[in-house]
């Protein structure tokens, strides 16, 4: 036991002798006070040496330079006398943090703390975000091609009327000053323009219910239907005009291969199409609406496109039971047509005598007519190659209505109540499926 207490004391000595040996290397000690006068004494010590100084360091440090460059070489920072920051010579380890950075950081930290909490503003923003992230999501929720063309529209909107008065169950979409911004625009907006014109886009694309998109949006249905009904009239009056009927050169110009080969002077293709709706309750408003074609009451209109399957007119909404012609005479197409013009459309358009008034020509399927020899009905070999012909080249408009029908609010039923905004919606729809890609290629 003696010995083995007498080799640890021997250690113990041995390795104090090293430190000290080690902590001589790397200060001089003599040279410090040397350097920094007469007045600092050197006391050991049984673990490691200290300095001691009888006078104020901070006077010292200012009165003596020399000393103070000696002091920093070697590190000696003494707590409680230094009125400097402390810093890191590793970059890496860079820990300084200016008051604007902790002002900065403050504020972020509590901007995402109320947003995490108002959790209608994050569902809002979080969906919103999905919808917009890339062009395939836009085109799919919104029919509109890419993300660049939606923000242009956004853009256009949000300039063309700064102040919008907004549709209260108290006025009627029957009367359309209701909209003007004669008075005020009503209660400060809990969504922005951005966030109205995607929820209008939505609901007319994919027919949300109201509950589901005031859920989405955080706000109430009452103000789901309000933003609808008002935006649908504003982009009406906005796209309306968008519409426009292209000069024939302009349609030549444009004019696929297949058209140029048989009817080189073709305009327009026409047809009509009709939007189911719910039964009314007026019984003389039963009457106007039923289509016996379709067996359900309907709304009927006119829609006109050019050989390439551009949308150039689209006529105001009908009855059901109001047939192709009296449409055609009754809805302004007659005036866009120009002498020479060839018109083309099925058999049910028998408005012949009203193109030839305007020196115009109509191309329809040739009708049949009784044989000699049987009851039926015929046609000659060079009457149904024309009727495949002119078939062949007339879908095109039943494609552009199958297009424009991708919208569900026109393709579904339509409530009663909400008969006003139906002929907006499908002008709304023509223009967006204008942006699209041709419909027949070159």
């Amino acid at each position: 036991m003696q010995k083995r207490e007498e080799w640890k004391t021997a250690a113990g000595e041995q390795d104090n002798s090293a430190a000290l040996a080690n902590i001589g290397e790397l200060v001089d000690f003599e040279s410090v006070v040397s350097d920094c006068g007469e007045d600092i004494e050197v006391f050991p010590n049984d673990e490691l040496p200290y300095v001691v100084c009888e006078i104020d360091i901070t006077t010292s440090l200012v009165e003596n330079p020399q000393c103070n460059k000696s002091m920093e070489d070697h590190n000696y920072i003494s707590s409680g006398y230094t009125s400097s920051p402390i810093t890191h010579k590793d970059s890496s380890t860079q820990t300084d943090l200016t008051l604007e950075d902790v002002t900065h950081l403050e504020q972020e930290v509590r901007f995402l703390s109320t947003k995490f909490e108002d959790k209608d503003t994050l569902l809002r923003d979080c969906f919103t975000e999905k919808i917009t992230e890339n062009d395939e999501s836009i085109r799919k929720y919104t029919g509109i091609p890419n993300l660049e063309i939606f923000n242009e529209l956004n853009n256009i909107c949000e300039d063309y009327e700064p102040n919008l008065k907004y549709w209260t169950d108290n006025s009627s979409v029957d009367d359309k000053k209701y909209q003007n911004t004669g008075g005020k625009p009503g209660p400060k907006r809990k969504l922005t323009r951005r966030h109205e014109f995607l929820m209008t886009m939505l609901r007319l694309r994919l027919a949300l219910p109201t509950f589901l998109l005031a859920a989405l949006f955080g706000v109430s249905n009452s103000r789901v239907s309000s933003i609808f009904t008002t935006w649908i009239f504003y982009l009406y009056h906005i796209f309306k005009d968008m519409i426009v009927w292209p000069s024939r050169n302009l349609v030549r110009k444009h004019m696929p291969f297949s058209f140029k080969k048989s009817f080189p002077k073709t305009r327009c293709i026409i047809d009509c199409s009709e939007i189911f709706i719910q039964r009314p309750r007026d019984p003389s408003i039963q009457a106007k609406t039923y289509s016996t074609y379709k067996s359900h009451n309907t709304y009927k209109f006119l829609i006109s496109i050019i050989p390439s399957g551009l949308i150039n007119f689209v006529s105001q909404i009908w009855g059901g039971n109001t047939s192709d012609r009296f449409i055609t005479m009754n809805s302004g197409f007659l005036d866009l047509v120009s002498p020479g013009d060839e018109i083309m459309a099925d058999r049910g358009f028998t408005i012949r005598d009203l193109l030839t008034e305007r020196h115009a020509f109509l191309n329809i399927p040739p009708f049949t007519r009784k044989c000699s020899w049987g009851k039926g009905k015929r046609l000659n070999a060079s009457e149904i190659r024309r009727t495949r012909l002119i078939a062949n080249l007339r879908i095109h408009v039943e494609r552009a209505i199958q297009r424009l029908k991708t919208y569900k609010m026109i393709s579904q039923v339509i409530p009663w109540n909400m008969k006003s905004v139906v002929n907006p919606m499908v002008i709304v729809a023509a223009f967006i499926c204008n942006l699209m890609k041709p419909l027949v290629k070159k």
